[in-house]
């Protein structure tokens, strides 16, 4: 697939560089600021309180942040080391093993996750992925400013105020446009700036005549909006750094988990799109907020947004009846992408701000997927053949290169995010998100630190790849016990109930509620529904493509799954082909990678427009050889993989 040619007139432009691999520590680094999970860009080596002042988040504390007082304490959830010497003076022993440490004393060194105030007993919070892997780009963002001054002699001519910012701009403001709100605040303006200021530029419109300091004030908003979260991202025009990113649950979770129980509600309910319209809006309202806040931004600052998610969503967002998508042929209104005035979808911006809104390909391939593809650069290699997952309750599947590019989309169920399994959870504090076999012993990484309260899809899929690997699950998915003098202690975490075997995760004693925490037999189950869906789905790609296991040169997962997954494990219970785990990857965020690019860049509108258009889809539901495929993957390899 070619890349469009960009026929505006050629300018220097900057390359938006990879970031530093993991042999080099990087300049800069996250920090996560709970409750309001906000994520704010730092210079390495800056303190804590340093960050939060940047940011604008009060802080309590009567020196200024010259560690006299003792006040501006936060309690860190991630790992960090002993308090410096000077802090230790101010801390008592017990604020110290709670994790509470000063900000002005405690320098971010690392990614970082810290709680401001007194966390509520009933207060819940979501590991919610929000980075990841971009690729080097030209820097030609969707929105341009020009410093323009008009002459004397301009302004002494016979034209209009229009005619001359077109002469004074030259042969790039010969067929300039311009709305009718910018002409009708023009004259206002004008004598603010005194004829020389900022143009505001879109494609060859001019949105806006801004004073000339604000020529270096250019920002735009990505969103992410997921089924489960919705994610939003203030990103420099300048640089294309991402300057904060924050998160919320999907309010619309409490009309159902799902895309079918969204559509549902819409079809049951008159007013249902309307209130589903409302929810996300508010949401993606508040999110805005609190990242211009954080970037000391006014709304009417905001001139461009790029929005992607599934082809529902969408709709959603829109206020576009997504029932067609429900039943076959799976219709949706729409599949290009499109650009409209952002206040039209409900954001409160800069008046002439526009929302550019991710084409799709059909009502289960969305423009989530678009961006994933975008992001991984799968359409731009010329050979190599690129696997790709975009794993949650829908394993949306690529498979292709340049010459060729294939998706599907697999019911993989709620198991990979930690529902309708026993003790499952979403990702949130309390949740084991990993395990691992040290010594012969089982170890739980649980998010918050805490005792666990259940476990989420990571850590389901690497507890089964290790209790596989022990002998405790077999290859038809039983719980029994193992024969294996290595681990046979681990017999004793077994629980016998009519002849079915569970395997105790937690004792009352070592779970949060007080209350044992298990791996039963139907959790089994249900991963191999889902691990099956998906391995399923690639196999049909496969099949089509006409390729075997070899052939594939890199592995990309996206999505919080794939972000927080083990290659080792996803590879040891068949949810992927079991492959050298070197060209296994996370490009994390994709979904929101994709759309930051497009933000970014010009070319890369164009090149996701013309990717929704080369990318053949696979409907699986009409394929005989997927349910073959399907029972064949149901069982777990037999062979271990170390």
């Amino acid at each position: 697939m070619r890349k469009p040619k960009n026929h505006k007139p050629k300018k220097k432009k900057q390359t938006v560089r990879l970031p530093p691999s993991k042999r080099h520590k990087p300049k800069y680094v996250w920090l996560n600021v709970l409750p309001d999970d906000l994520w704010i860009r730092v210079r390495r080596g800056k303190t804590i309180w340093e960050a939060l002042q940047k940011a604008a988040v009060h802080l309590e504390g009567d020196c200024g942040g010259l560690g006299k007082c003792g006040k501006c304490k936060v309690k860190v959830l991630s790992f960090i080391g002993p308090p410096s010497k000077e802090a230790t003076e101010l801390l008592t022993e017990e604020e110290i093993k709670d994790g509470l440490r000063l900000t002005c004393r405690n320098k971010i060194k690392k990614d970082l996750v810290i709680y401001l105030g007194e966390p509520q007993p009933d207060q819940e919070f979501f590991q919610i992925l929000k980075t990841g892997y971009r690729p080097p780009l030209q820097l030609d963002p969707l929105i341009d400013k020009r410093l323009v001054t008009i002459s004397p002699e301009l302004q002494k001519q016979e034209l209009s105020e229009m005619d001359r910012i077109r002469r004074a701009m030259g042969p790039e403001g010969r067929n300039l446009q311009v709305p009718l709100h910018c002409l009708r605040t023009l004259p206002q303006i004008f004598g603010k700036t005194s004829y020389h200021g900022a143009v505001v530029l879109h494609e060859n419109s001019m949105l806006a005549w801004q004073d000339w300091e604000s020529v270096g004030r250019r920002y735009g908003l990505v969103f992410d909006i997921g089924t489960s979260t919705v994610v939003g991202k203030l990103i420099s025009l300048l640089d294309g750094h991402e300057v904060a990113a924050i998160s919320h649950l999907n309010s619309q979770i409490r009309h159902g988990t799902n895309v079918i129980s969204r559509l549902q509600f819409i079809k049951d309910n008159k007013d249902g799109l309307k209130r589903l319209h409302d929810l996300l809006l508010k949401d993606m309202r508040g999110i805005t907020q609190r990242l211009l806040e954080v970037g000391e931004l006014r709304p009417e600052e905001i001139f461009i947004a790029v929005a992607a998610g599934n082809t529902t969503m969408q709709h959603i967002l829109l206020a576009l009846d997504p029932s067609g998508i429900a039943e076959a042929p799976f219709s949706p209104i729409i599949t290009e992408g499109i650009v409209v005035k952002a206040e039209q979808a409900g954001l409160k911006l800069h008046p002439e701000a526009l929302l550019y809104v991710m084409p799709a390909k059909s009502g289960y391939i969305g423009g989530d997927l678009i961006s994933v593809i975008l992001a991984s650069e799968a359409a731009e290699q010329d050979s190599e053949m690129i696997l790709g997952l975009d794993l949650g309750t829908n394993g949306e599947i690529f498979l292709g290169n340049r010459s060729r590019l294939l998706t599907c989309s697999t019911a993989a169920g709620p198991a990979l995010e930690g529902a309708r399994i026993s003790h499952g959870a979403i990702a949130r504090v309390g949740a084991i998100e990993a395990v691992r076999m040290v010594d012969g012993q089982i170890q739980f990484q649980i998010i918050g630190n805490v005792k666990p309260k259940g476990i989420c899809g990571s850590g389901l899929v690497d507890l089964v790849a290790v209790l596989l690997h022990c002998g405790i699950i077999d290859c038809e998915g039983l719980i029994h016990p193992t024969t294996n003098e290595d681990t046979a202690h681990l017999n004793g975490r077994l629980v016998e109930n009519s002849g079915v075997y569970d395997f105790l995760i937690a004792s009352p004693e070592e779970s949060h509620n007080g209350r044992p925490i298990y791996l039963k037999q139907n959790d089994v189950r249900e991963l191999q529904l889902a691990k099956g869906a998906i391995a399923a789905g690639i196999r049909s790609l496969m099949h089509e493509m006409k390729i075997e296991v070899g052939a594939i040169r890199h592995i990309y997962l996206a999505g919080a799954l794939g972000n927080y997954i083990n290659p080792f494990s996803a590879m040891r219970i068949g949810l992927i082909p079991t492959v050298n785990p070197d060209i296994v990857k996370s490009i994390g965020n994709a979904a929101s990678t994709g759309a930051s690019m497009v933000l970014l860049c010009r070319n890369s509108w164009h090149m996701a427009k013309l990717l929704a258009d080369f990318i053949d889809h696979v409907e699986l539901s009409h394929r005989a050889d997927f349910n073959q495929h399907f029972i064949e993957h149901m069982d777990f390899p037999r062979d271990n993989l170390w």
